[in-house]
Parts: structure tokens; C-alpha cells; sequence
């Protein structure tokens, strides 16, 4: 039972060094990336015409950032349907700029999967009691 509680534990400690890393590449891409991202999307009117355009705060900036991920998913959104000018844009978005914006969002979605999956071992097992 001793080496099941340390496996969890050391799972655990593993999901949460990593999340911790993907919220710190999040905040670089943000505030160091977001600006050379924003200069590729420039017939995206969303992007340019949200309230928080000029603001350079770090929810002002983690708002575009999360726009720009909702815009270059793989499939189409429907963001980008209302704006067909937008859709070459991000067609046309270099591949490191993507890689950047995507990675960190995609490796957080799977931790927190994992975290859940986590959650349920421990309570299948009861370690949480």
C-alpha cells in the first residue's frame, strides 16, 4: 500500500510541475509572443476590435491569447466563419508562432484530464479517506 500512496504522490507532484511549467510558458508567450502573433492575424477584426486591444495587463493579454487559440484551432471556428478575411491569416500563421499558442493550452487540457483520472484512482482505492 505504501508503494501505491508514493506512485500517487509522485504522479500528482509530476501534474503539477507541469501545469505550473505551462502557466509559466503562458505568461511568456503573452507578454514576450503575443505581439509578433497579434501582427500576423491583421484582418482578424475580432482580435483587433476587442476592448482590451491597447491594454497591456496581464487578463487583457491572457484574453487575446485565449482568442487566438479559439481562432487557429484545427477545424474551423465559428469566429472565423464571421470573418473570412481572417481565415488566410491564420492559414498563413508560421508554424513556431502556432506551436507556441497551442502546446502549452493543449498540455494543459491533458493534465487536467489527468488530474481527474487521478482523482479517481485515489478514490477508487480510498487513499483519500
Amino acid at each position: 500500500m505504501i508503494e501505491i500512496k508514493l506512485l500517487f504522490a509522485a504522479t500528482g507532484i509530476a501534474l503539477l510541475v507541469l501545469i505550473i511549467t505551462n502557466v509559466l510558458v503562458m505568461i511568456y508567450v503573452g507578454y514576450f509572443k503575443l505581439s509578433e502573433i497579434e501582427s500576423h492575424l491583421e484582418n482578424c477584426h475580432l482580435l483587433h476590435n476587442s476592448p482590451q486591444r491597447g491594454s497591456v495587463g496581464f487578463w487583457e493579454r491572457r484574453y487575446r491569447l485565449n482568442l487566438i487559440t479559439a481562432l487557429i484551432r484545427k477545424r474551423p471556428s465559428r469566429l472565423l466563419l464571421d470573418n473570412p478575411g481572417a481565415i488566410e491569416d491564420v492559414r498563413n500563421l508560421p508554424l513556431n508562432l502556432r506551436r507556441w499558442v497551442e502546446i502549452p493550452y493543449r498540455s494543459n487540457a491533458f493534465c487536467l484530464l489527468g488530474i481527474l483520472a487521478l482523482y479517481g484512482w485515489a478514490e477508487y482505492l480510498g487513499l483519500l479517506e
